[in-house]
């Protein structure tokens, strides 16, 4: 959640314990690329800076193109707001038509419908980055939609401590 909160000597720290502790390059890349459509570009790209600085490897791309892209975040943005899914790409509709494009498209087919990453892992990391960020729809959503794709409640419970700061 260091790089959420955007303090790099945190995101440092965070990074070479994830490292010890096991977590591949290709992991971080996935779980920092996650905070685009959350926190936006300038905390992620400050965040792959520090990954690269002390584990630098070749990223490798998994995005997927145009239209399968977007049928693949309908599909996953689909199962993760369950019965409410119409009424929320509604109601962003009625925000901007482009913000409802964007969600589907970018936030759910580019970034949280990739591989390496399983969607339960994804929406865990999603639920403690909106607890860091103090929006309280969204968690909620991501935190029924952990729910939706099976997380635990402890699990839940978990990644919502550690989005809030306690351990």
């Amino acid at each position: 959640m260091a790089a959420a909160r955007g303090r790099a000597t945190s995101v440092k720290r965070a990074i070479r314990s994830a490292v010890r502790a096991g977590v591949t390059a290709d992991q971080l890349d996935e779980a920092l690329l996650q905070l685009i459509p959350f926190t936006g570009y300038a905390r992620a790209i400050n965040a792959f800076a520090v990954l690269q600085e002390l584990a630098p490897h070749a990223p490798r791309s998994a995005a997927g193109r145009g239209s399968a892209r977007r049928r693949r975040g309908e599909s996953l943005c689909r199962r993760i707001y369950g019965p409410v899914y119409g009424k929320m790409i509604a109601r962003m509709r009625g925000f901007h038509p482009d913000l409802a494009d964007w969600i589907l498209e970018d936030g759910y087919g580019k970034v949280l419908s990739r591989s390496i990453l399983s969607v339960v892992e994804r929406e865990l990391l999603v639920v403690a980055v909106l607890g860091t960020l103090d929006v309280p729809a969204q968690l909620e959503s991501h935190r029924r939609g952990a729910e939706r794709v099976g997380a635990a409640p402890g699990q839940i419970r978990a990644m919502l401590r550690l989005g809030r700061g306690r351990p």
